[in-house]
Order: structure tokens, then C-alpha cells, then sequence
């Protein structure tokens, strides 16, 4: 019933400006599934949406409101590919690991400062998360316009990554993405674990459930605070550094299209279940594809396509509430 009322609703929008809604809709499913190619972008969109979903879920199984992954997923990709270009590490299985480690303590830094926040002056996380993606946006604006730009270039951009951090494609044939889509699908059940399986999962979702109960049976609220929101910022840094070193290749003011934010919707969509954080991905890539593709072929306007995207969005969390009722 979601579906079929967005399919309608955004049939509507599509009539209105001139376009047909069934040709429309077969170019959305063609340019997204049509080819291997077409596979291969989804797969390569999902990759980022994958890594921060997963660590929303985390914070929000603990009612812990990390709106700041966008920040965190800058500010990951700002430290790491910093290191990957200062650093002269030549072992690429050396370099690799450290600079996604690199990548990772710095989204859990960045995460650190909401929770610092929260616990010593209860700020609340909504806001100082909120607020702390400007900072890191516009630090990241002036490393690669300043400090990091390419000499040699003429846009607001690095260096291209070593050959020596740059992560490969996966060996399957006609399949063209990078190997961060083993590491997005390698965390999926070891964030299962950590959440539904573990002794800390279970004091979190204690925790976020009834505090006061939680604070009773043992949990401390601050240090529960402050590693959930390292860890799930770490891993949306880890998901910036991945885009630059698996997509990107440099730094650039255009390598998030907002990834930070559609992951919350990720998250929410997944029902906060890890493994449900993939459909939701995949949903939500193919939906960011699909509307490009018919903004070509349909010359429909881009606002368009993106208010399609949160119609379907909005039909499925209002379809899930009243299934929770």
C-alpha cells in the first residue's frame, strides 16, 4: 500500500509538469537494474549508506540522536585522506588498514565532542550534532581550497590518493565497485551481533528504553554515552574515508551528496535491525539513481526527482508507524 501511493502520488507530480508517470517509472527501474553497470552504481551508492546506517542504529537503539554523521562521514574523509596524502607509507597492506583506521578515530573524535557535550553540560545531541556538520563542512571547504588544494589544478580540490591507499575493485566479473561493499557487508552481522547478541547491545538497548532502570542495574550513563556515539561515529568516518579511497580518489567538496542524512532515513526505514540497514540502502540508492536517470530522460526538473524520493520515503515511515499502532 506504501508503495503503491507513492507510485500514484508521484505519478501525479510527473503528470503535472508534463511527463509521462509509466515511462518515467520504466526508466527508473532500467537505469537502475537494467545492466550490471547500472547494478554496479547502486551497489557503489549503498556502500556509505550501509556503514553510517550501521552506526545510527547503534546510537538510536540507545535513543542516543546522532544527527551529526554527515559531519563525522567530512570530517573521517578530511583526516584520512590528509593521511593518505601527507603520510609516504609505500605497503599497500599497510597503508590501507592504517589510513581506514586513521579515517575511523577521527568520525569517533568528531562524535566524541556531542557526547562530551552531552554528558558534562547536557547540551542536547540534536542540536550540538546538528550543528557540529557546518563546523566540519566548512573545515573540510577550507582544507581543499587552502592547506590540501592541488597545485596543479584549478578547482577547490586535493591531490589525486596514492596508488598505494586506493582500494580496488571486487574480482567478480562485470561487477565494477570497490572493495568497500565487502567491508559495508562484513559489518552487517558483526553490528548484528554487537546489538542484539552482545552484553553491551544489551545494556544499550537497556539503556535507551528506561535510563533510570538502567542506571539501577548497573549501567553508566556517561560512559555508555560516550561509546556509543565513538563508535558511531567512527563508523561514518570509516564511510568517508572508504568514498575517498574507493570512489573519489581526492578530496573534494563534492563527494557526499548528503549521505549523512539520508542514512538516518536508512536507519529508520531498517527498523533499526542491521541487516534491514541493507534493503533499505539498496532501496534508497537505486531510488537517488533512479530519479538522475529519469531527470535525463524525462527532462523532468531535479527538485522533482528529489521529492519524489522523499514521498516514497515518507509513504514507507508512515506505513511502518501505523504497522507499529
Amino acid at each position: 500500500m506504501a508503495v503503491t501511493g507513492a507510485l500514484v502520488t508521484g505519478g501525479i507530480l510527473l503528470v503535472l509538469v508534463g511527463a509521462n508517470p509509466v515511462d518515467a517509472y520504466v526508466e527508473m527501474v532500467k537505469g537502475t537494474f537494467g545492466s550490471w553497470f547500472d547494478v554496479s552504481l547502486v551497489l557503489t551508492e549503498m556502500v556509505p549508506l550501509v556503514i553510517i546506517g550501521l552506526g545510527l542504529v547503534i546510537a538510536f537503539k540507545a535513543r542516543i540522536w546522532n544527527i551529526g554523521a554527515e559531519g563525522q562521514f567530512m570530517f573521517g574523509a578530511l583526516v584520512g585522506g590528509a593521511f593518505a596524502l601527507r603520510v609516504p607509507l609505500q605497503n599497500q597492506f599497510l597503508a590501507i588498514p592504517a589510513v581506514l583506521l586513521v579515517g575511523a578515530l577521527a568520525g569517533a573524535l568528531w562524535g566524541l565532542l556531542v557526547a562530551a557535550a552531552r554528558v558534562r553540560w547536557r547540551v542536547n545531541e540534536v542540536i550540538s550534532s546538528l550543528l557540529l556538520n557546518y563546523v566540519a563542512l566548512f573545515v573540510f571547504a577550507y582544507a581543499v581550497r587552502k592547506p590540501l588544494r592541488d597545485p596543479g589544478g584549478f578547482k577547490p580540490t586535493s591531490e589525486r590518493v596514492p596508488d598505494q591507499f586506493v582500494l580496488g575493485d571486487v574480482p567478480v566479473d562485470e561487477i565494477r565497485v570497490h572493495v568497500g561493499i565487502v567491508v559495508a557487508l562484513l559489518l552487517v552481522p558483526l553490528v548484528g551481533f554487537l546489538v542484539n547478541r552482545s552484553p553491551f547491545g544489551m545494556r544499550a538497548t537497556m539503556f535507551g528504553m528506561n535510563p533510570e532502570a538502567a542506571q539501577a542495574a548497573g549501567v553508566n550513563a556517561s560512559k555508555m554515552t560516550l561509546r556509543i556515539m565513538m563508535l558511531s561515529g567512527a563508523l561514518a568516518g570509516l564511510a568517508g574515508i572508504i568514498q575517498v579511497l574507493g570512489s573519489e580518489l581526492r578530496l573534494s567538496n563534492n563527494m557526499s551528496t548528503g549521505y549523512g542524512f539520508t542514512a538516518i532515513v536508512v536507519a529508520l526505514i531498517a527498523r533499526l535491525r542491521p541487516f534491514g540497514v541493507l534493503l533499505a540502502a539498496a532501496f534508497l540508492g537505486a531510488l537517488t539513481l533512479g530519479g538522475d536517470v529519469i531527470q535525463r530522460t524525462q527532462q523532468v526538473p531535479r527538485v522533482l526527482t528529489m521529492v519524489i524520493q522523499a514521498i516514497f520515503v515518507l509513504f514507507l515511515l508512515l506505513a511502518d508507524r501505523r504497522r507499529s499502532n
